[in-house]
């Protein structure tokens, strides 16, 4: 193996292009929201005074009906009427720059790794034992998830997981198809926070149930929309009702007016009667209906994302089929979803009473809707499932895309099928600030080699391990890395780092160690020609004496080198790392501190650089002088 070249470079300086762009946006949605909250006391001002004569002419035309009065009364509501309209539109648009505001000032937020600005961070629940997932920091609080761009909709999210955490081996076409589509997306800034606007009017909850071993998994906030849509009887509701409903409704109505005239007798009352007794027999599978379409929970917010992802222009192959997906069997998901709109806004007449009331007397309203909504259940019921598997496709692709353009020093990764080792120029963490950064060359592999990485307490060995597995999780997910050049094959993750002892399971924390290791290298041995694991061990076998862990090491070892697997391990242990049979297939490097001052004023610094060959010494008891414990 070529010993990788050893970097004395640190994060070449970003441009401050990107925090210059989103510091302009927040300004101009702030001063668009400022505008709008004008405009819209305005319009509650009108609102007040037109309501004011409303009521007077009201008042007037009670104590002396007059034509004037009556045209006063009519041209104020409809005045009032339009008021109304207008200012809701108002109130949108102050919403949405309010919200896209928020969004420039999050961008900013990460840009600067602060990340105590920055919202309730989502956790997907149910990935305890994960092979990486806590380790690497990919979820929670200062995690790659909260660095990448925001992630709103049950969908996007349960889509990012699987990116983040799959499940199986990801091949070089997939990877490539959603670099594709990232870089199509990194420029477009303008609809990746509308987009992300967008999602904001879908709830979800801040912890998302989702199963990384299944791709069928759906996140729960979304299981009861699909629920609705497929519903079995969504298609085969009896015809008879709809005509029961039509003949008692023209009856009525042609009753009514008839008494109205003078023509026949209130006998209509009758066949009104008979259809309130109707609405009440099919009172819950009407009111489920009007609730899952119209709910909280519905697809009314779903289809301004919806209708972004139509209306866009795309070329990157990811795209441009999730854009097909949505064209659906008898009409584009966008027009089937404003058909859908048109019905909700009908169901929601219930709630006026004053209008409701003689319509659902006069023609069994809620019983013609509640067909129309189970007609359009039938016909575009089984297309929600993949209309919101869009949304969550494109969602996660503006989330990388987020982070490319945000650090535009970063780079796409090469995934080569023929590659047997992890090559990367310039690696850093991506968690830290780019001021703060360091970056070092490193090579991992081929198979029956390993990276070894020595050095004294607080050196950056965890950094630099974790710096590698996060990267490869954003290669692997089709964003960019953290390094100026990053090649890799196939791979699947595993690390142990975070290792813990467990009173619930009754396991020490050596025994907890090897419980993981024991994954680790089953999941190694199951590899084959066109993939394999890479291992990231920490300070491996803590918890027993020094002479056994050095040969439970060297045992484990020896299983992971016989495998296809490449890795790195981090040690302070210099008599395991000096050991011939264990350095013979060990790349060494160390990293180190540097000593300042004498006696009880000494210092200590670090370069976190990279340097051949294993480290000399440890640092633990100039720390304990450093902090008074020493005993001279």
């Amino acid at each position: 193996m070529s010993k990788a070249p050893i970097s004395d470079r640190t994060a070449p300086a970003d441009t401050d292009g990107p925090a210059r762009a989103y510091r302009d946006r927040l300004n101009r949605y702030e001063a668009a929201a400022a505008v709008e909250s004008g405009i819209s006391r305005r319009y509650s001002r009108l609102r007040m005074l037109t309501a004011a004569v409303i009521v007077a002419a009201l008042v007037l035309l009670i104590r002396q009906p007059t034509w004037s009065a009556g045209a006063v009364l009519g041209l104020s509501t409809a005045l009032f009427a339009a008021l109304v309209v207008r200012h809701e539109r108002v109130e949108r648009r102050y919403a949405s720059a309010l919200a896209l505001a928020g969004l420039n000032r999050d961008a900013l937020a990460r840009r600067a790794r602060d990340w105590k600005a920055l919202p309730e961070p989502w956790q997907p629940i149910g990935l305890v034992d994960h092979p990486y997932a806590d380790d690497l920091d990919v979820f929670g609080h200062a995690s790659l998830a909260q660095l990448l761009g925001p992630v709103r909709t049950p969908c996007g999210r349960e889509t990012l997981t699987r990116w983040l955490l799959p499940a199986a081996r990801v091949s070089r076409g997939l990877v490539e198809a959603r670099q594709s589509a990232v870089r199509e997306l990194t420029p477009m800034v303008d609809f990746r926070q509308q987009f992300a606007g967008d999602a904001l009017a879908v709830p979800v909850s801040v912890s998302v149930s989702v199963s990384v071993s299944a791709a069928s998994a759906e996140p729960r906030d979304v299981a009861h929309v699909i629920r609705w849509a497929e519903a079995a009887s969504a298609s085969n509701r009896p015809v008879w009702l709809a005509l029961t409903a039509a003949v008692f409704g023209a009856a009525t109505t042609a009753g009514a007016l008839a008494s109205f005239f003078g023509l026949t007798p209130d006998w209509w009352v009758l066949t009104a009667a008979a259809g309130w007794g109707l609405r009440w027999w099919w009172r819950d599978p009407i009111e489920q209906t009007f609730a899952g379409a119209a709910g909280e929970y519905g697809l009314r917010p779903w289809a301004p994302l919806i209708d972004r992802v139509t209306r866009q222009s795309w070329s990157s192959p990811l795209l441009v089929q999730a854009q097909a997906d949505l064209g659906g069997d008898h009409r584009p998901a966008p027009q089937a979803l404003r058909a859908l709109e048109r019905l909700v806004g009908l169901s929601d007449v219930r709630h006026s009473v004053w209008l409701y009331v003689p319509l659902q007397t006069l023609t069994l309203w809620d019983l013609h809707v509640w067909w129309a909504l189970n007609r359009w259940r039938g016909r575009h019921g089984r297309s929600v499932r993949r209309w919101l598997d869009v949304v969550g496709r494109v969602e996660a692709v503006t989330a990388l895309a987020s982070v490319a353009f945000d650090q535009p020093t970063w780079t796409f990764p090469e995934i080569d099928d023929d590659l047997a080792r992890i090559e990367a120029d310039s690696l850093g963490h991506p968690l830290l600030a780019d001021a703060s950064r360091v970056t070092n060359d490193a090579t991992i592999g081929p198979p029956g080699r390993f990276l070894l990485i020595t050095g004294s307490n607080m050196s950056g060995k965890s950094t630099l391990l974790r710096a590698v597995g996060l990267n490869v999780v954003l290669a692997q997910a089709g964003g960019p890395v953290c390094a100026t050049r990053f090649r890799l094959p196939p791979l699947a993750l595993h690390t142990s780092m975070r290792i813990s002892d467990s009173l619930e399971l009754g396991l020490s924390l050596f025994m907890a160690s090897l419980v993981r290791l024991q994954g680790i290298v089953t999941a190694a041995r199951a590899a084959g020609d066109d993939w394999r694991v890479c291992y990231l061990l920490d300070e491996v076998l803590q918890g027993t004496n020094s002479a056994e862990r050095q040969v439970a090491v060297r045992t484990i070892m020896r299983h992971l080198l016989s495998c296809h697997a490449i890795g790195a391990v981090t040690t302070h242990d210099l008599e395991l790392a000096r050991e011939p049979s264990f350095a013979a297939q060990a790349d060494s490097f160390h990293l180190q501190e540097t000593l300042g001052g004498t006696a009880a004023a000494v210092t200590m610094s670090f370069d976190y650089r990279l340097r051949p060959g294993p480290a000399q010494a440890g640092n633990a008891m100039q720390l304990l002088r450093m902090l008074g414990l020493a005993d001279s």
